[in-house]
């Protein structure tokens, strides 16, 4: 349950967030916003009314809405349709752009508080009655050498362990910033849930500067959009498998969340919770940009017809096919939440 409150809450900010972009672009643009919702319709109540527009609080806790004026109809005075070229494709952009946003933020969280170091050794647990307790290992304790050479993650330190069975060795510690020598003798015979040694390893965090831990948000941001860019071109070429590609529903964001949250109370730091939010972020900003009646990316199409053909074609007619569209995305949508519970995604061990 807890999960499930966590990912409904997560889910909500990160679409929140989405309409608070384009609410902050809309304003700054002098287009007048109506309606700030927090949730999705029925309205249980209005919170207060600033500058124009009311907010309110809805009946579906998930997410929230923005309602502009004059969304579709350019003669209502101060509306979004009869803005100009350029400020209705700033607000349309707005929504997406707040996605990449809080995506670089929750992948540099994820580097600046919980990104794993590969190259360094953590104790995380300690066997009651191993050689481990014996030499008076504790977790916390960095392991940083092994018979005087330093020691580079956790296969240099299962090779070099399994090459001294039965032969006392010297482990260098880093304990609350002291270097401690411990005395230990790798078992050749040991229980199966345990190693010659008798602990449980784990990286400590990596310590990044806020300046590095954007510099990898930045480009973990990158490096996704490229990957969701070039998904249909591997996909035609067999690189990735269809199954591997699927969209999924709220039931499949739920279980990557679910697994990822069981990874990182394993490895007591949200690392890979805090990626998949940056991953969700940027698929609900690429996915609003698809030229798609009814998404923000559908809107900016007209908007770029416009300015190619020095023409705009019927309020009437772009409403017409917004409608459809809105219509056709509920549709997919529920065949693609059908299908999490038809066919479940399937994810590691």
């Amino acid at each position: 349950m807890a999960d499930l409150l966590v990912f409904a809450g997560i889910l909500a900010f990160l679409i929140l967030g989405h309409e608070f972009g384009h609410f902050v672009a809309a304003r700054l643009r002098g287009v007048r916003v109506t309606e700030f919702g927090i949730g999705f319709p029925p309205r249980l109540l209005t919170l207060f009314t600033a500058g124009g527009t009311r907010f309110s609080l809805n009946a579906v806790p998930l997410g929230g809405f923005v309602r502009p004026a004059g969304e579709d109809d350019p003669t209502i005075p101060g509306g979004l349709a009869g803005a100009s070229k350029t400020s209705r494709a700033i607000v349309l952009l707005a929504g997406p752009l707040a996605n990449v946003l809080l995506g670089i933020l929750a992948f540099a969280a994820a580097y600046k508080y919980a990104a794993p170091d590969p190259s360094r050794i953590v104790v995380v647990d300690v066997a009651a009655g191993s050689p481990a307790e014996s030499a008076g290992l504790l977790p916390g304790d960095l392991i940083v050498a092994l018979d005087g050479d330093p020691l580079n993650g956790f296969d240099d330190l299962r090779q070099r362990t399994a090459q001294h069975l039965d032969q006392e060795i010297v482990l260098v510690l880093e304990r609350d910033g002291r270097s401690i020598e411990a005395r230990i003798t790798p078992r050749s015979v040991h229980p199966e849930d345990e190693g010659p040694l008798g602990i449980t390893i784990g990286h400590p965090t990596l310590r990044a500067t806020w300046g590095e831990a954007l510099g990898y948000g930045i480009r973990s941001v990158g490096l996704q959009v490229e990957n969701l860019m070039l998904l249909p071109s591997r996909l035609a070429r067999g690189e990735v498998a269809p199954q591997d590609a699927r969209v999924s529903g709220l039931k499949g964001m739920y279980d990557m969340f679910a697994w990822a949250g069981r990874i990182d109370r394993d490895a007591q730091r949200p690392f890979v919770t805090l990626n998949l939010v940056g991953v969700i972020s940027i698929g609900l900003a690429v996915a609003n940009l698809l030229p798609f009646p009814a998404l923000d990316g559908g809107r900016l199409a007209f908007v770029a017809f416009e300015a190619v053909f020095r023409r705009r074609i019927s309020p009437r007619h772009e409403g017409l096919a917004h409608a459809v569209g809105f219509v056709l995305l509920l549709l997919l949508m529920a065949y693609v939440n059908l299908q999490d519970f038809i066919n479940p995604i399937v994810l590691p061990r």
